[in-house]
């Protein structure tokens, strides 16, 4: 595939950590998508894919990724977001208390193009910690230590973080489209 692809985000780590893991170079455009309610990273994608396709007209990616903590069904989710932007990592895990810290991440890569779209997931399992920990990466990475590790996402380096992280697992399985 020979074609630019643009990564609808103003979120200059995600063109960074895309590009890297895709093993291109995205171009990025930050757009105002309609954001639907649901805790469904793939839902989400898709939604955005298809509707930012129609506003630019040529091939796009979104990435929509969530965080679910186990002791509250399926949030906060897709909806984590919205959850940092109130109370910030250190109220989640505030808000969290003494219940379980299982967790998951989960990440929908959607992908539209002329052809249609397509939704690429990874997902990894996890434990929140007492406190947010690490300086690294962005979103929730300070509150999440993947399954196999004892370092949140925020106290890995990139290629640490690429070996466990729900993104690096869709990236790898839209490679093999880009492939073709």
């Amino acid at each position: 595939m020979n074609q630019t692809i643009t990564l609808i985000t103003g979120n200059l780590n995600k063109v960074r950590e895309l590009s890297r893991l895709l093993n291109i170079e995205l171009s990025n455009e930050k757009i105002n998508l309609p954001e639907i309610q649901t805790t469904d990273v793939a839902e989400v994608a898709k939604v955005k894919a298809e509707a930012a396709y129609k506003i630019v007209k040529k091939p796009v990616l979104v990435d929509d990724t969530g965080l679910t903590i186990r002791a509250w069904g399926e949030l906060p989710g897709a909806l984590i977001r919205w959850f940092i932007d109130n109370v910030g990592n250190a109220g989640i895990v505030g808000m969290l208390g003494d219940n379980d810290r299982a967790a998951f991440a989960a990440t929908a890569l959607g992908y539209c193009d002329e052809n249609g779209s397509r939704v690429f997931n990874g997902m990894v399992d996890g434990t929140i910690p007492e406190k947010p920990r690490g300086e690294n990466g962005f979103g929730f990475d300070a509150i999440f230590i993947p399954k196999g590790s004892e370092k949140t996402f925020a106290e890995m380096t990139s290629d640490e973080k690429d070996s466990f992280s729900s993104r690096a697992i869709a990236a790898a399985k839209m490679r093999e489209l880009l492939k073709n």
